[in-house]
């Protein structure tokens, strides 16, 4: 049975902790910098936790480093300078913007480093643990410690990501613009219905089908032939249209919709529906 310690007892520590208990993992100890939260870890691992994380990891295997990313580095350290770290242990960071590398401390005392970035959201317990299985994790790190993250993938009912450390960067960004920009787009969307006094539940509901078809299509074609739409086509009069109505009605939302316009543009031409003629135009019509 692997022992494991949770270093951050926040949503990410607390999902990933619990659901390795209930996969056989046994949790020896924890530590979260409040009482609050240690007393919810406490009844949620079943476990000892600690306000010192040192004194959490002494009997791990396993030691995740769930912390904010900006005291990752600083929680490493500490724990390497009370001599935490032992030859043999995994040490694992979740932060999807950190490397590897910055468990430095830990991999001095002999332990094996990896980052372990669940591609996902954790909002709260219930529904982190409800969309763990099918999650893919993206690890990097030091090949030694590899068997580990696969079987505790394997027992998540995840899967496996492998990316080389220097991209680690570029990955985390990829995210960013996939979960995050998708958001901003979606609340974009959502306040241009609002200018036709549509609520924000009754866009949403509204644009739904269209949404879920639309990532449906990207994951079955690819995104250049599932790209439809008045710019795949070299519509220059609508895009014209829409660019003054916002101009009216939303101009704080115009640069914003110029810029993907052009990279939209862009997507066309690869799909091969636009002659040179209509690029120019379009680019010209957007201000690229």
């Amino acid at each position: 049975m692997k022992t494991v310690a949770v270093i951050g007892a926040g949503n990410v520590g607390k999902v990933l902790g619990y659901a390795l208990k209930k996969r056989g993992y046994r949790i020896v100890g924890a530590f979260s910098r409040t009482e609050k939260s240690r007393q919810l870890a406490a009844q949620l691992l079943e476990c000892p936790v600690f306000s010192e994380p040192e004194k959490a990891v002494c009997d791990a295997d396993i030691v995740f480093l769930t912390t904010p990313d900006r005291v990752i580095n600083e929680t490493c350290n500490r724990i390497a300078e009370e001599k935490g770290f032992r030859k043999g242990q995994v040490v694992i960071h979740t932060s999807g913007a950190h490397s590897s590398d910055i468990l430095a401390s830990a991999r001095q005392q002999g332990a094996a480093a990896i980052s372990f970035h669940p591609l996902q959201t954790f909002p709260e317990l219930e529904m982190g643990l409800r969309s763990l299985p099918g999650t893919f994790f993206a690890v990097e790190g030091d090949e030694e410690a590899f068997p580990v993250a696969k079987e505790m993938i394997q027992a998540l009912e995840g899967q496996m990501l492998s990316i080389p450390t220097e991209m680690k960067v570029v990955y985390h960004a990829a995210a960013c613009v996939a979960c995050n920009y998708l958001a901003s787009l979606m609340d974009m969307a959502l306040k241009m219905f609002n200018l036709m006094d549509i609520p924000p539940k009754k866009a949403f509901e509204s644009l739904s089908p269209l949404i879920y078809s639309t990532l449906k299509n990207i994951g079955e074609l690819g995104p250049e032939k599932a790209l439809t739409g008045p710019v795949a086509r070299g519509d220059i009069s609508t895009i014209s249209a829409h660019l003054e109505a916002m101009k009216e009605l939303a101009p704080e939302l115009l640069p914003l919709y110029r810029q993907l316009g052009v990279y939209t543009v862009d997507l066309a031409v690869r799909k091969g529906t636009l002659n040179q003629e209509q690029e120019n135009q379009l680019k010209t019509l957007l201000g690229g």
